[in-house]
């Protein structure tokens, strides 16, 4: 059984989805699901459900969702998966069934063998931690509390594909990685690093021209849209590939 988070929430058994029942219910799930192992109380969740304007029945529906979750976690062999515990409830799982926990860990066992240049292992971690991805962190909950975590993941997701490349250009594989930095600085074109890697990896497979025509690139969408320069390192970047520095 995994609950999956990084993507739209999923209670999958067997590898099948269960019904996990309609917006409030997934509300419900994904705050527990976001505390493993750690008491969430009642208030908390009325809260997530419903924010400053909760109806008077609050208490009772988030106890018919708590019920319903139950159910779902009964078939997939868990009964006890959710337990009572004042002033709240309790998820109770491994850390191993739930796909951001698992991610956390496999970005962690990444930057340790990064740290001691074990550069293939630590791009083949980060590969197996974006796999888990479906899309957006917890896609489709509507809820204020669960908002500012979901868009943590989603920088966190950001951030290991950015250390992957990186990783995967010390490997040469300067191909792959132009092919797939160009699919993503068309989905985030104010990211600089993406910019910078590609700038990279194209110089680096004999490219200078398209390497400093990706700088003009990354200036105008940086001047049209924030009305900013490039940072520091962008720009030292360009100088070094004009240069045609060794490094």
């Amino acid at each position: 059984m995994i609950l999956r988070l990084l993507g739209p929430v999923e209670l999958v058994h067997k590898g099948r989805a269960l019904d996990v029942g309609g917006p409030r219910q997934r509300v419900v799930l994904a705050m527990l699901g976001l505390n493993v192992n750690r008491t969430l109380s009642t208030e908390q969740l009325i809260d997530a459900v419903w924010g400053d304007a909760p109806p008077v029945t609050a208490r009772g529906q988030i106890q018919v969702a708590i019920s319903t979750l139950r159910k779902q976690f009964a078939r997939a062999g868990r009964p006890d998966a959710i337990r009572t515990r004042a002033p709240g409830y309790v998820l109770e799982l491994a850390p191993e069934s739930v796909d951001s926990l698992e991610f956390d860990r496999l970005v962690t066992s990444a930057r340790e063998d990064s740290r001691a240049d074990r550069v293939t292992e630590a791009a083949a971690t980060l590969r197996k931690a974006l796999d888990l991805w479906r899309g957006p962190a917890l896609d489709g909950v509507p809820s204020d509390s669960v908002r500012p975590v979901a868009r943590h993941y989603d920088d966190r997701r950001l951030a290991a594909i950015e250390e992957c490349l990186r990783l995967e250009l010390l490997l040469a594989r300067h191909g792959e990685v132009c092919a797939e930095l160009t699919v993503l600085i068309g989905r985030y074109p104010l990211r600089e690093r993406l910019y910078e890697l590609l700038m990279l990896a194209l110089y680096r497979s004999g490219r200078q021209a398209e390497a400093l025509a990706t700088f003009q690139r990354a200036r105008r969408a940086l001047v049209e849209e924030m009305g900013i320069e490039p940072g520091q390192e962008l720009r030292d970047l360009e100088q070094a590939i004009l240069r045609q520095s060794p490094a």
